[in-house]
């Protein structure tokens, strides 16, 4: 086995850093705004009323995948945004 020694300046050390932290800087961003804050999500049920649809019509809109919804630990939310979007896409939901 051979081992390899690196000299690297004060300087190159510092960018290295710098380039590590903006792009964990972006990721986090980016991670952020493709997911509701947790505050702003509603619980399956509360969905339901919100859709003014039955539980069991809600969990088929939900497996066929066509309804956005989120999963934490074996429950399901929805953002009430996505639904109107949902709605509004299917003709589901009748504008007031």
């Amino acid at each position: 086995m051979s081992v390899l020694l690196y000299s690297h300046s004060k300087q190159d050390l510092e960018k290295v850093v710098e380039i590590i932290l903006s792009k964990v800087q972006n990721f986090q961003i980016s991670k952020s705004s493709n997911y509701p804050e947790k505050e702003d999500l509603i619980t399956q049920k509360e969905a339901c009323k919100f859709l003014n649809i039955s539980l069991p019509t809600i969990i088929s809109w939900r497996k066929e995948k066509d309804l956005p919804h989120y999963n934490y630990n074996g429950r399901y939310f929805y953002s009430e945004k996505e639904l109107l979007e949902y709605g509004k896409r299917n003709n589901q939901i009748k504008k007031t």
